[in-house]
């Protein structure tokens, strides 16, 4: 079995680090299951936040855009006509941005912005010019105008909605958490740990999902649990006995 966990709101909050009682739960899980992390963040991003134990696990980073696998890094880049059209969005409507490739980035906006706070804080990238960015893989807009989301769809392009922190996370079309977890070519069942929009592809696909909150309810095979109840749920699959008992 397989179990795959998502970051941030899952089994990170307020983008700290992860805390040695999450560490731990997880590594007693890992001696018996493959444990892989799947993440908005892009791999950059990713490493900082996990312990160093964790950096050689299977990454799926980008919403799929970014997988790292046997510490080969691979992407899933927008196409000339994508990157066209979120540089012109970008110009049209002045908007600010973090627009990354595989991995130095271009970011423009409020540097108290909390994802600016969380970007590259190992200082192993670099902020170019966004005309420097080639190939774009994500890219972030720091906008919920629904217009721009319409103009951006118009050509494929995946947008994860974020209201909550006036932003949208935007990625090639075609790509998701899913497409990246097909590239580690795992053909066993897995059990997902995710919280938003950007798992219900996962929790689709997977035998069994904990949802981390209430922000998405009602798919089949999940279950909704409190932030305060992850880590006595992964404990509780660490435990083969109970597991087979809760997998049947």
């Amino acid at each position: 079995m397989t179990v795959v966990f998502d970051l941030d709101g899952t089994t990170i909050f307020n983008g700290n680090k992860m805390t040695s009682e999450m560490e731990k739960a997880i590594k007693l899980l890992s001696f018996h299951e493959r444990i892989v992390f799947a993440s908005a963040r892009p791999i950059r991003d990713m490493l900082p936040v996990l312990p160093i134990a964790f950096h050689n696990y299977d990454l799926i980073g980008g919403n799929g855009a970014f997988v790292k696998q046997n510490n080969v890094l691979t992407t899933s880049a927008f196409s000339e006509e994508e990157s066209q059209t979120i540089f012109n969005v970008i110009r049209k409507h002045n908007l600010n941005y973090l627009v990354d490739s595989d991995w130095n980035y271009s970011f423009s906006g409020d540097k108290d912005h909390p994802l600016y706070q969380g970007l590259d804080p190992d200082k192993t990238a670099k902020n170019l010019p966004i005309e420097r960015i080639k190939p774009i893989v994500k890219s972030v807009l720091f906008t919920t105008n629904p217009d721009i989301i319409n103009e951006l769809k118009t050509v494929g392009i995946n947008v994860h909605f974020h209201g909550n922190e006036q932003l949208i996370d935007i990625s090639p079309n075609g790509i998701s958490k899913w497409t990246g977890f097909n590239q580690l070519d795992i053909v066993d069942n897995f059990i997902m740990f995710g919280n938003d929009a950007n798992d219900i592809p996962m929790f689709k696909n997977a035998s069994k999902s904990f949802i981390v909150g209430n922000l998405i309810d009602g798919l089949p095979n999940t279950t909704n649990i409190s932030k305060e109840k992850v880590i006595e749920t992964i404990l509780s699959l660490a435990n083969p006995i109970k597991e087979e008992v809760e997998t049947i």
